[in-house]
């Protein structure tokens, strides 16, 4: 258990020095830089409060909003 934990917390500042997103770097949609960054913290890292209305598309003022047909 600890050899896992010490891997874990060694390889995510090795992802943010690369300048890789890694889960828990962001929480909220005014932190995303643009879509494809929301949609890693939305899907890889089950951050689904970025959804807030529930359409499947995470942080609508980056991702666009869903039109209804």
């Amino acid at each position: 258990m600890r050899v896992v934990v010490l891997c874990l917390l060694l390889a995510a500042p090795a992802q943010a020095a690369a300048g890789k997103p890694y889960c828990g770097e962001k929480h909220f949609c005014r932190e995303m830089k643009d879509c494809t960054e929301a949609y890693f913290y939305f899907e890889r890292c089950h951050q689904t409060d970025l959804d807030r209305d529930g359409d499947g598309v995470p942080c609508d003022q980056l991702c666009g909003f869903k039109t209804q047909h």
